[in-house]
């Protein structure tokens, strides 16, 4: 069974294999906003501010955004580029960011899709500001929420504060979830997507195996092509450009990639934020600090990584990998020559294109369907169509992909969905 959800897992993020790139002169230009209607827990005068991270389920074409304005997930349609509906908004289900109050007791902030099979709905879940994470089961076409039959999950203590970037590995069926400001040490807990029941739970402090995560850690990333965990660190040990640690479903530590001897050297610039698996074992780093971003070949050297610097944009928090154009996504907030949507391509990688987005601009997901790129923007945006914050769309002009390639991406998310989910049911 694991081989199988293993190799249904690499099928649908490698399916762009059998197909043709869009061709070099495509371009992205911007294409419209979607506004964001305040709720009644938002207290910054119906203004979309404060937002974490964006998760896109191509079984709907529905994306799905962390907004801690509205103390709510918001929820888009990539079919019509409307706003849809929202899950919280009210009634205390999330934190918020309440007024003066830091991020790191906000929420929500990570939110992932699980998807479901048979009876068993699909459900969202997203990290909150108390250290704890939310599970709600979808329906009406993902467009609304209700919490399963398990409560909420706590993780640690509220002074633990918030979970962060979370994601799903099908093949074990387990939720990783990131309390990155966790004080004495940032740690990870592995949660069984079925039942909610805690795993495991590993502690970034040096010990056993563990970096020595000295300035927190960030978005974790399952890639089904080596069948492992990957975590980015943004600082070893106080000092370097950090690092990306490997773990196995069982948690256990398995490799640690230092960016410094891969390459950047001891005074090398990164701190690693955002994360995602592209195709044959490389990954995305996305480098919070800098002008440069980072593709971690986490297979290449008998396991022991190469890196390749992408030079021209940096400074990104989260990152996206479409299998269909084979394009890596950077939301680069810091990027030194003002914010930017940066656009990669995975299989020469190379930079192919920059375009300007908004203040603070750093979250980012794409519709492997439809080609759309989605960046939320907080006010201020400085925007005439955008005053009070809203989502930005881009859109890829020229040639996509042919309408097969997009029937075997679903398909293979459909298998995905249901083995995993048969899966869960036998365990």
């Amino acid at each position: 069974m694991q081989n199988r959800l293993t190799a249904i897992a690499a099928f649908t993020l490698g399916i762009a294999a059998s197909a043709t790139s869009a061709p070099a002169l495509a371009q992205y230009q911007f294409l419209t906003t979607i506004q964001i209607p305040a709720s009644p827990s938002n207290n910054v005068s119906g203004r979309f501010e404060s937002y974490d991270i964006s998760y896109f389920d191509p079984t709907t074409q529905l994306d799905y955004v962390a907004d801690r304005s509205n103390a709510s997930i918001d929820i888009f349609s990539a079919k019509t580029n409307t706003y849809v509906s929202r899950i919280g908004g009210s009634n205390g289900v999330f934190t918020g960011l309440p007024i003066g109050a830091p991020t790191a007791v906000a929420g929500p902030d990570g939110v992932v899709v699980v998807p479901g099979s048979g009876a068993q709905p699909s459900q969202v879940w997203a990290g909150n500001g108390n250290s704890t994470l939310l599970a709600f089961n979808l329906s009406n076409g993902g467009t609304t929420g209700t919490q399963p039959s398990f409560s909420p999950i706590p993780t640690g203590p509220v002074s633990a504060n918030r979970v962060d970037e979370i994601i799903y590995d099908p093949n074990s069926n387990q939720i990783l979830a990131a309390n990155n400001a966790a004080t004495p040490a940032p740690f990870l807990t592995f949660v069984n997507a079925s039942t909610g029941a805690i795993n495991r739970q590993v502690t970034f402090n040096g010990l056993g195996g563990t970096p020595n995560a000295t300035n927190g850690i960030e978005q974790p990333a399952y890639d089904p092509f080596t069948n492992r965990f990957y975590v980015s660190v943004p600082q070893l040990n106080g000092s370097g450009p950090g690092a990306v640690a490997q773990l196995n479903a069982a948690g256990d530590v398995t490799h640690i990639f230092d960016l410094a001897t891969l390459g950047l050297g001891a005074g090398g610039v990164c701190g690693p934020t955002g994360l995602m698996a592209g195709a044959g074992g490389s990954l995305i780093v996305g480098c919070g600090d800098g002008g440069s971003s980072v593709i971690l070949h986490a297979a290449a050297n008998g396991g022991n990584g190469t890196i390749k610097v992408i030079n021209g944009v940096g400074g990104e928090d989260q990152v996206w990998y479409d299998p269909v154009t084979k394009r890596y996504f950077l939301s680069a907030r810091n990027n030194p020559g003002g914010p930017v949507l940066g656009i990669i391509d995975a299989v020469s990688e190379t930079l192919l294109q920059t375009l300007a987005t908004t203040p603070g601009a750093h979250s980012v997901s794409v519709d492997p369907i439809s080609g759309e790129v989605f960046v939320p923007f907080g006010a201020p945006t400085g925007r005439a169509d955008c005053v009070n914050g809203c989502i930005g769309v881009f859109a890829l002009i020229g040639a996509v992909p042919e309408p097969q390639t997009y029937a075997m991406l679903l398909a293979g998310l459909g298998l995905l969905g249901f083995v995993a989910k048969r899966r869960a049911k036998l365990q």
